[in-house]
């Protein structure tokens, strides 16, 4: 299992990239099984997830909110990819806000 934990600091009124890119977790090699954990520290952040061709997450908000990703509380989506696909993360933030914390964790389980 590969698991990838990060933390971007969004701005107000920003989108971010792909935040998997460059990541060990951004191409799945094997059939996987993808579970995906987020918290933020304040309310208005909206996530997109791709898998490839599959949408697990289209720009829905972020329930969880504080500063430390509790499992399985803050699972936000578990879903299984073929070998070969190209993950994509990709958070908006919608309060505007100053400045908002998101702790991401990304599971990858062969499948």
């Amino acid at each position: 299992m590969k698991t990838t934990i990060s933390s971007v600091n969004l701005a107000a009124n920003t989108r971010s990239g792909n935040i998997l890119s460059g990541n060990i977790n951004e191409f799945i090699n094997v059939r996987s099984r993808i579970t995906l954990a987020q918290v933020s520290s304040a309310s208005g952040i909206r996530c997109t997830f791709i898998g490839g061709s599959d949408i697990g997450i289209d720009d829905a908000e972020i329930l969880g909110i504080g500063t430390t990703l509790l499992f399985p509380d803050h699972v936000i989506d578990s879903y299984v990819v073929g070998g070969g696909t190209r993950l994509l993360l990709t958070l908006r933030e919608t309060a505007g806000v100053s400045t908002t914390d998101v702790l991401t964790s990304l599971d990858v389980q062969p499948y």
